[in-house]
């Protein structure tokens, strides 16, 4: 079961409420009127979301043939050249 917290104790306390997200590794749910409103959750936590949305992404664009295949080490260095001007660019 995940932690809850109301809406005015996160305006009265954020710091302490963001530590604890932090802290706990888990989602901490923002209640309002005895409704859940949204969901707070640490930095952490949201890399590892980031990184298994990456991970999937990459498992179905290999399942489409969309991957390219590097053979050699100078090929994965031109590679990565190019996908740090294009992150870079944006």
């Amino acid at each position: 079961m995940f932690t809850t917290i109301s809406a005015r104790q996160i305006q009265r306390e954020y710091k302490k409420v963001l530590q604890q997200a932090n802290k706990s590794k888990e989602p901490i749910i923002v209640m309002a009127n005895n409704k859940p409103l949204g969901a707070i959750i640490g930095l952490d936590l949201l890399e590892k979301i980031q990184l298994e949305l990456l991970v999937k992404q990459a498992l179905k664009e290999s399942k489409f043939k969309k991957t390219k295949v590097t053979k050699t080490s100078e090929e994965l260095k031109q590679d990565l050249k190019e996908l740090e001007k294009n992150v870079s660019s944006k």
